[in-house]
């Protein structure tokens, strides 16, 4: 209280505490100077300071002012101040000061749970409700005041009850999600039941918090739907990843993979320890689990080359829980289908691979007992593939020669003719009855008649296939042929050469055995001219003959 001369009458305890001062020092100071030794050095807003300062010296009425202060020990607090006239006659004005920070909490407290999801309250010993605030399920702060559970939550009241009773009895702290039902609507609300206690400690009631998370619980809903969506398709995938793995399994053969298959299935569904399947192609059946027949089953048939040639069966073998249309979801059909039709295009593949490994080994054995050479060549790895009658024929050994180039064997007289030659067939002609000299590997030579072709693979010419065989012996037959030819020639141009020059001495002879006078030797030399040319005769006949013959061997390049 201060006086008409502005000096301090009186003044409480809680004065005294709030500012720091004892009473001697107060009474009779003069009230500025209480508030500059006291109070204003503790105000952190410059602003405020100002302000008391101007209201407190005119005298005039100060409604509650909040200032920031910071007292000597550090602590942070809000203070409030007020002033107004108390007895006009006497001159009287009566100041409040007053620790507001708790009720800075409050409201700020009040401030955060407005609007919010989040109720609070308190309940006494008989689980009535004595406080709450920013109560949302049809009653009020107000009006909930003094129910209990069966007045406020009629349908949830014994669940809540139960709740409740157990923070009394164990003084422990409960946390539970319940469902409320208001308007019609069910709402649920995390709980945080407290024990209340008074000063003394003694429990004499219950406090809580309840959170409103119907909408995160929907929310929650669906995640894990959406997770459970998802964890079969990543279950779907992980089938499909598994089936088409086994096929790259070396030595996988088409009845262990339809039994593996069979194994692989169930990890797609549901409930795969319940899971059983069978596969049937082409009459053989291939379980997994108890081939019993079962009234929950689904199945897709297999088409390769657009035929038929079996089905896939997948079946639970207990009842398990149906969904809008069965026990099989409209997905699993759809997988179910797409894993038969991949089994189709694996079998069709199989037995592309094995006919083609049948042709190979069919290949492979002609090669391996055909007398002509066989060498494929691919452009960087040199020679690939040799069959064995290499050997045979040039004395190396297939795996000799593997690696290494043709131009390694090819005689230099030989090599401007091979080179063109694989120009060619590089360019994707067709080459044949290529001769070349190569040598052998005792160092004799050879003569090789070639037929060259491209080896295509992915559109692409990647190297060249030979076939070969030795002519060598062939090449010599002819020469010695011809040699006979021209020997055949010179001999009937010696022939008819003889013959001419035999002749004409024949003709002298007879002419003398005209003019001897002794008719007895002119016979006798006449009877040997005669004798001669009955043998040149022969000789003639014998020279056309020979000439037929050898124009008859060269048509028939005998």
């Amino acid at each position: 209280m201060i006086g008409d001369d502005r000096k301090v009458r009186w003044y409480n305890p809680a004065l005294a505490r709030t500012l720091g001062i004892r009473q001697t020092n107060a009474i009779g100071m003069e009230f500025g100077s209480l508030l500059d030794t006291y109070f204003l050095p503790i105000i952190e807003d410059e602003d405020s300071v100002q302000l008391l300062h101007r209201v407190l010296e005119n005298g005039a009425d100060l409604p509650p002012l909040l200032c920031r202060t910071r007292t000597h020990d550090g602590t942070r607090r809000w203070i409030s101040i007020s002033s107004k006239q108390a007895f006009a006659a006497t001159g009287q004005r009566l100041i409040k000061i007053r620790d507001a920070t708790a009720d800075l909490n409050a409201h700020h407290f009040r401030a955060a749970l407005e609007g919010s999801p989040v109720v609070v309250f308190v309940q006494d010993e008989e689980l009535r409700y004595i406080w709450s605030y920013n109560q949302q399920l049809g009653s009020t702060d107000a009006s909930i005041i003094g129910m209990r559970e069966e007045d406020a939550f009629p349908e949830d009241a014994e669940h809540l009850t139960a709740l409740k009773r157990r923070v009394l009895e164990t003084g422990k702290t409960v946390r539970a999600a319940v469902t409320f039902t208001i308007a019609g609507k069910r709402r649920v609300r995390d709980l945080t039941l407290k024990p209340f206690r008074d000063a003394d400690g003694t429990i004499v009631g219950v406090t809580g918090t309840a959170f409103d998370v119907t909408e995160q619980n929907r929310v929650e809903e669906a995640l894990r739907e959406k997770t459970h969506e998802l964890k079969k398709r990543m279950d779907e995938l992980r089938c499909l990843y598994t089936i088409a793995h086994l096929v790259e399994t070396p030595g996988m053969t088409l009845e262990k993979l339809l039994q593996a298959v069979a194994d692989t299935l169930p990890m797609g569904w549901q409930y795969p320890d319940s899971t059983g399947v069978r596969i049937t192609v082409d009459g053989r059946d291939y379980y997994r689990g108890d081939p019993v027949d079962s009234p929950w089953k689904q199945k897709s048939l297999i088409a390769v080359h657009g035929e038929l040639v079996g089905e896939v069966e997948v079946r639970y073998l207990a009842e398990v829980p149906e969904g809008g249309k069965g026990p099989f979801l409209p997905e699993e059909q759809m997988l179910l289908d797409s894993i038969t039709k991949r089994l189709g295009r694996i079998i069709e593949r199989l037995q592309v691979e094995a006919a083609l490994e049948e042709s190979e080994e069919k290949f492979r054995g002609i090669a391996q007992r055909s007398f002509d050479l066989i060498v494929t060549s691919y452009r960087d790895d040199g020679l690939n593939y040799i069959s064995p009658a290499m050997e045979r024929i040039l004395g190396y050994s297939p795996e000799e020669m593997v690696g290494t180039d043709w131009e390694d064997y090819i005689l230099p007289t030989s090599l401007l003719v091979w080179k063109e030659g694989r120009r060619r067939v590089l360019r994707g002609e067709q080459v044949e009855g290529l001769q070349i000299e190569v040598r052998r590997k005792n160092g004799e030579t050879a003569i090789l008649e070639l037929n060259e072709s491209p080896i295509i693979e992915k559109k692409a010419i990647v190297g060249f296939q030979v076939i070969g065989r030795d002519i060598s012996e062939r090449i010599l037959h002819e020469r010695l042929r011809e040699q006979a030819f021209d020997m055949t020639e010179r001999n009937i141009a010696q022939f008819a050469i003889l013959a001419d020059h035999v002749r004409h001495p024949l003709q002298v002879i007879m002419g003398v055995a005209d003019l001897l006078d002794d008719e007895a030797v002119a016979e006798k030399l006449r009877e040997q001219v005669r004798r001669i040319n009955v043998q040149i005769g022969e000789l003639d006949r014998e020279w056309m003959e020979s000439r037929k013959i050898r124009e008859f061997l060269k048509r028939y390049e005998l």
